[in-house]
């Protein structure tokens, strides 16, 4: 009861630092949009490049960790100064072949020193989060949260500052370092040791012989982080900073409402209770599963009518009329809410059922088909090809995903199908025959009314709603 009741306290602080640094960074996107979209391109551009050189840094080290930190096994620091060099070697190879991909792209001086900058901070990030791994799985988040909101407020901090002095671009991406440093010395602090501490050769052997067992797991980082990130790659080449700016900028609130409810909701609470149930009680398995699809479904519908009919305002209030071009890539972009909740429910489903293998195959076709749209797409229209080629490619491994898990836990049935595809064209069709008539924010109020009386329908039930003893789904929940 103890450790229940310390749930939420836990999930505070790690909410804490993750809301603190969002709130920062939101304002530094927007100061810097308004600033220059060109300089906004070349800093996305070097994110895309950082956030591929972390994926290839962190090599599937952290879950291994944590489950092992959890299970209290070993020595933690001699595993934190093994696991530190192997991410310090996985490092130096990363950034070597992002730099290398530079020069064969012919980047200038100036964007290779900004793709390097960000891309280093965001490596040496997977080094400390080693120790926040360490931290999640000793009830520690306090500690986490006392390094992480200092660090992103010093680190953004300074990219604020940046912009608004009016520094050069270089000067601006020094902030994501500037972050990483100070993380990393606070990591150093907390831990009271050097993480790189002498290690045992036949250590770092059996350590390497336990990751293989993992691999397909990496495989599956790898692939999602490339066909999610690759297209921006592309996009450079065929448009320049410009269209990667605006891409940025249509991506952002995409990818905020998908991290939000794949990570903080099927990833910390929905995917431990399927894992269970699966073992237990397939057909609480199913109910739940059913429940949170309807749920998801309900949910992103309403969000994605109303990005698609009001990006033209939204954009260009936020972010500012310059990136009245970057509307429709937004607009093709929204379809990505719904495959990011139902994929990931799916995905989840999928390895509570222990079928990490077929889920890897599903995503090497998904990179397959990311690749042949990047070379097919984004050359005849760069930012809507690239805006187009991420729809497909999440389109393409939902179905899969989503089909494989409906035809083994069938957790909707075809009439809720048949309601779900039904209110979504009626909701289009009212917003179509209305808005030629009666002014716009009626018409879209129309519109979006079937969708939230879905929302209303389809929604989760509430925690204090009383329990049935003979309801298999809520007595299993409430003995989570």
């Amino acid at each position: 009861m103890k450790r229940l009741k310390s749930i939420p306290r836990r999930l505070g602080f790690i909410l804490g630092a993750q809301w603190t640094r969002d709130l920062s960074w939101t304002l530094f996107i927007i100061l810097l949009s308004r600033r220059s979209p060109d300089i906004l391109g070349e800093i996305v551009l070097a994110l895309t490049f950082g956030y591929l050189v972390k994926t290839a840094t962190d090599i599937g080290l952290n879950d291994f960790l944590l489950s092992t930190f959890a299970r209290r096994e070993g020595h933690p620091r001699a595993l934190l100064s093994e696991v530190s060099w192997l991410k310090l070697c996985a490092l130096a190879i990363a950034l070597l072949v992002a730099w290398a991909v530079c020069e064969w792209q012919n980047y200038g001086q100036e964007l290779k020193i900004i793709v390097f900058c960000v891309a280093g901070g965001l490596g040496l990030d997977a080094l400390s989060d080693s120790f926040f791994a360490l931290c999640q799985a000793r009830g520690r988040q306090d500690v986490e949260m006392r390094v992480r909101i200092p660090s992103a407020l010093l680190g953004i901090g300074y990219g604020v500052v940046a912009v608004l002095a009016g520094w050069s671009p270089i000067a601006i991406a020094l902030y994501k370092p500037i972050e990483s440093v100070f993380c990393a010395a606070f990591v150093v602090y907390a831990l009271g040791d050097n993480p790189f501490g002498r290690v045992n050769p036949e250590a770092l052997r059996d350590l390497w012989q336990n990751l293989k067992k993992g691999a397909v797991f990496t495989g599956m980082a790898v692939c999602a982080m490339f066909y999610n990130k690759i297209n921006v790659i592309f996009l450079k080449k065929y448009g320049g900073n410009v269209d990667v700016g605006g891409y940025g900028v249509a991506w952002e609130t995409i990818e905020g409402l998908s991290v939000l409810v794949s990570s903080a909701l099927l990833g910390k609470v929905i995917f431990p209770l399927l894992a269970r149930l699966w073992r237990e009680n397939k057909e609480a398995f199913r109910k739940l599963a059913g429940q949170t699809a309807r749920s998801l479904w309900a949910a992103a519908l309403p969000m994605i009518f109303l990005i698609w009919v009001e990006s033209d305002r939204f954009l260009t209030l936020i972010y500012g009329p310059d990136y009245a071009y970057a509307v429709k890539a937004q607009q093709w972009l929204t379809p990505c809410l719904a495959t990011a909740f139902l994929h990931n429910l799916a995905a989840y489903a999928m390895i509570g059922m222990r079928e990490q293998n077929l889920l890897f195959g599903f995503y090497l076709s998904g990179l397959v088909v990311n690749l042949v749209c990047c070379f097919t797409l984004i050359p005849v229209d760069p930012l809507g090809g690239a805006a187009l080629t991420l729809t497909l490619t999440k389109v393409w491994v939902a179905i899969l995903t989503v089909g494989y898990f409906q035809s083994r836990a069938k957790p909707m049935t075809a009439a809720q199908w048949l309601i779900l595809a039904g209110t979504g064209f009626l909701a289009v069709f009212l917003w179509r025959a209305t808005v030629p008539y009666i002014p716009r924010e009626l018409a879209e109020f129309l519109g979006l009314l079937p969708l939230l009386a879905l929302f209303w329908s389809w929604r989760p039930p509430s925690l204090f709603e009383k329990k049935k003893p003979d309801d298999p789904e809520k007595s299993s929940a409430a003995g989570a």
